[in-house]
């Protein structure tokens, strides 16, 4: 919404550019009262009434943009030149009848005390300011704009006393026309547009705006014009009428200026205190409203709080930091353990005593012991449900300090019963799963003294036994027997290889300089041509970069020595893959065979491949079988790198 100065503004520029066009009609169809005003009065220059004119639309336009605020500049600067040639005029600098461009022969033969109708001097200083005050108030430079439609608005005020006492000498310059009527009225709406145009800004703000004092000077200001002015007319009446002396007029004004000051210090008093009055009453209002809207905020945060504390899966507290007797407990509480929140408020000894009999003593000492310190703390114990239930609580306290002494506590009773119980069934499982690992790592290890027992009385004991024949013979006849020593000498051979393979796959390979990949296939070599397989290796290329801790080495290098000797046994096959991988953060390894397969859902739990799980579990991967009758088998182990 537009303030009302914009307004005032609008309304007073519409009158001076409306004055002005009805003055240049009259010239135009020679109207005395639309010169003029009353045959006996002045009339207005043609050439001021433009100048007018031009000073309203330019005042229209002041806040317009584009072309538009170029044509105000354009206006007020034109007014600004031609008050600048009429005061060159008049100095006597150079005339070039700027007054007299329009209706030259009405202007030279409408006379006024024998005068030609020229613009005075007085009304060209008037246009020049006021022009000036245009283009200021457009490039927004507001003080000085206001400083110099002052003066004009004060010439305007003079002339129209000067008409209202009838003393010439206030609007007539010696040589010219008097200044008319109707231009002085123009004067001071126009430098009164000028003023309030943009009165946020500039001393005119003092006036308008809302506090005491602008209301008050608002009220006063019309009275400190009109009252003077009323009074100098009656003095002056008197004396021209030579009523009283002058003495006695002047004596009379000075006493009803001194009375009418008073009135008005007192009215300014009055104006000022009743705003004040209203403003405080205002202030009292809004500071109750503040402080009811305070409360209401007060009392919603406060049941925000409380309800969402209640929410809380556990019980909210404060106590007393020396007595340990709580002054708050949510309604969790009730939930939980069953007891009523008034029983935890109204029993000072309600902690302790609902506290395990086995906690108690520790519990309460260590709380009493952090809190002395003033140190946030938090244990868990377990505490007596109403039902006869106990519960493992864990209590998180914080400490509040004054003057370094502890005196208030706060925190939150946690329940981790179903915690508790989850920790105690995942050791349980813990436990089965080293046993069943242990257990494994028996059999695994049977498994191998059985192989080496077999392996040692069926083929390299057989061997020796041979031997020892061959050498009993040969002692016995006491004869050299090439060929008997040659059959020996092969057979010790065979036991020597067969001794060799058995402690290879018992010993673990070395993999410090040559490397995983380098096992491998050193163990690829020795069941490759004894049972006619063939093995195709592929590992990454980059596969030394991963830096793969030894022990995980060593680990693939059982799992991958345990799937063979399984094959062996088991798969008929005759060609193996193996594969060593990275993927993401996990090392990927896949035996696969193309032997008869087995039903995955009967045959997975074997020592070989339990033992194999055992491994994989040890380091937190996984292992995974795909076989079926007639299809092979596919193993494929992650473990994390």
């Amino acid at each position: 919404m537009k303030p009302v100065t914009t307004y005032i503004t609008n309304i007073t520029a519409s009158i001076v550019t409306t004055v002005g066009v009805l003055v240049l009609i009259g010239w135009q169809a020679n109207f005395i009262v639309l010169k003029q005003i009353l045959p006996k009065l002045v009339a207005m220059n043609p050439v001021a009434a433009v100048a007018f004119v031009f000073c309203g639309i330019a005042l229209l336009l002041r806040d317009k943009k584009g072309y538009k605020r170029v044509i105000a500049i354009t206006l007020a600067s034109l007014v600004v030149i031609a008050s600048l040639l009429r005061i060159a005029a008049v100095t006597g600098i150079f005339d070039i009848g700027i007054d007299q461009l329009l209706y030259r022969q009405r202007v030279q033969t409408t006379l006024y005390i024998g005068v030609p109708n020229h613009m005075v001097p007085h009304s060209a200083v008037a246009f020049l300011l006021s022009g000036t005050s245009l283009l200021l108030l457009l490039s927004e430079r507001i003080r000085a704009s206001q400083w110099l439609a002052l003066p004009v608005n004060g010439l305007g005020i003079l002339s129209l006393i000067g008409y209202i006492y009838h003393l010439s000498s206030y609007y007539i310059v010696a040589s010219f026309v008097p200044l008319s009527l109707h231009t002085g009225i123009l004067f001071i709406l126009l430098s009164s547009a000028l003023l309030v145009a943009k009165s946020k800004q500039g001393f005119m703000q003092q006036i308008t705006n809302v506090h005491a004092g602008g209301k008050a000077a608002r009220l006063l200001l019309p009275a400190m014009v009109i009252i003077p002015v009323i009074l100098g007319y009656y003095v002056i009446t008197g004396v021209l009428r030579e009523r009283f002396s002058i003495a006695v007029w002047v004596s009379l004004f000075v006493c009803a200026v001194i009375f009418l000051s008073g009135l008005l210090i007192w009215l300014t008093a009055y104006i000022i205190n009743k705003v004040e009055k209203k403003r405080l009453q205002e202030k009292q209002q809004a500071d109750a409203q503040r402080r009811l809207l305070a409360e209401y905020k007060y009392r919603e945060s406060q049941e925000r709080y409380h309800s969402l504390i209640n929410t809380i899966d556990g019980i909210v507290w404060e106590a007393d930091a020396q007595t340990l007797a709580f002054t708050f407990v949510s309604k969790q509480a009730e939930r939980i353990l069953g007891y009523p929140v008034q029983r935890w408020l109204s029993e000072s000894s309600f902690w302790p005593d609902h506290i395990h009999e086995d906690d108690r003593a520790w519990a309460v000492n260590y709380c009493a012991q952090e809190t002395a310190k003033g140190l946030p703390h938090q244990f868990e114990y377990r505490m007596l449900a109403a039902d006869g239930r106990i519960l493992w609580m864990r209590d998180i306290v914080a400490v509040a300090v004054e003057n370094n002494k502890p005196v208030r506590l706060s925190g939150i009773l946690v329940d981790i019963t179903q915690q508790k119980k989850m920790e105690t069934a995942l050791h349980n499982k813990q436990l089965s799963q080293q046993k069943l690992i242990t257990e494994i790592t028996i059999l695994a290890q049977e498994k191998e003294r059985n192989e080496l027992g077999l392996e040692l009385h069926d083929n390299i004991n057989q061997l020796l036994s041979v031997v020892k024949l061959y050498l009993g013979l040969i002692k016995t006849e006491k004869t050299y027997n090439e060929e008997i020593i040659e059959k020996s000498y092969t057979h010790l051979i065979e036991a020597m290889n067969d001794i060799r393979k058995l402690s290879h796959s018992l010993v673990a390979p070395s993999l410090g300089h040559d490397g995983l990949k380098e096992a491998i296939e050193d163990l690829m070599e020795s069941v490759q041509q004894p049972h006619n397989l063939q093995i195709n290796l592929s590992i990454d290329e980059d596969y030394d970069a991963l830096q793969v801790d030894k022990n995980k080495e060593l680990m693939l290098y059982r799992i991958i020595q345990e799937q063979l000797n399984n094959i062996i046994k088991y798969a008929q096959a005759n060609s193996i893959g193996i594969s060593l991988k990275q993927q993401g953060s996990n090392l990927h390894l896949t035996i696969t065979d193309n032997g008869i397969g087995f039903d995955t859902a009967q045959s997975v739990n074997g020592i070989g491949l339990k033992n194999i799980n055992s491994r994989v579990n040890f380091y937190s991967g996984k292992m995974d079988i795909t076989s079926a009758p007639g299809y092979g088998c596919t193993l494929e182990v992650s473990i994390p790198n």
